[in-house]
């Protein structure tokens, strides 16, 4: 059994709740036991090592980072505690990203209680990202078999800073693009009534038995939380 096969809005209900609970509390040994379950959520999620080693690497520099500083004007133990909550988020939200089909992103919003308008402004948002990157990689294709130059010919500031520049006039073309994009899904949404009233969606969801434990365990998660707060302070 995989990760995908949950209904989406059991699994957006999981990482909210557990993503709450690791902000609410605050003792350390609560933390090692967010952190190590999610964790066991990502392991569980199957994701490949290749798929997610370039963002553990960012996430670690940022990390590191924010440790540094923190440890400028906190305690070590505060500074260990921010760090390790960092992890237990990083881990949970790589948990939902990388299984998380961007097509049922509207379809799950609106099912859990949104407006349509909010539903489908996260769904286009999903697939906003990767057209961009897409449309970025075919202008730079495009210009490089024209014999534009983008390769740095050593490590040189200079080269640095001249490749740079000669990346600015490429973002024009996609930004337009994108603006265009954008004016033609307008456009087609008002010629089909969008916000007139409610919508119908292609898709449909239904929950199962092992749906409900999860969200059910998910709220559990949370009070933990909550009392483990309270209680431990």
């Amino acid at each position: 059994m995989r990760i995908e096969s949950f209904d989406p809005r059991a699994r957006v209900t999981f990482y909210v709740c557990l993503t709450t609970a690791v902000l609410v509390v605050n003792d350390w040994r609560a933390l090692v036991g967010l952190a190590l379950l999610s964790g066991g959520a990502l392991i569980f999620a199957r994701v490949p090592w290749e798929r997610m080693k370039r963002i553990w690497l960012g996430a670690v520099v940022f990390i590191a980072l924010i440790t540094a500083l923190n440890l400028l004007f906190r305690s070590p133990a505060e500074a260990a505690q921010q760090a390790l909550r960092a992890v237990a988020m990083a881990a949970a939200s790589l948990t939902i990203v990388l299984t998380f089909d961007p097509a049922d992103l509207g379809i799950t919003f609106r099912r859990m209680g949104f407006p349509d308008k909010f539903a489908f402004a996260l769904d286009l948002t999903a697939r906003f990202v990767p057209t961009l990157i897409r449309d970025f990689q075919i202008t730079i294709d495009a210009q490089k078999a024209r014999g534009y130059e983008l390769e740095l010919r050593d490590r040189s500031l200079k080269s640095i800073l001249t490749v740079g520049r000669r990346f600015v006039p490429l973002i024009v073309p996609v930004v337009v693009r994108a603006v265009l994009d954008a004016e033609d899904r307008a456009n087609a949404m008002d010629l089909r009534a969008f916000g007139t009233g409610p919508r119908t969606w292609l898709q449909t969801l239904h929950l199962r038995p092992r749906d409900y434990a999860l969200i059910a365990a998910s709220f559990a998660l949370l009070a933990g939380g909550v009392a483990a707060r309270l209680l431990l302070g």
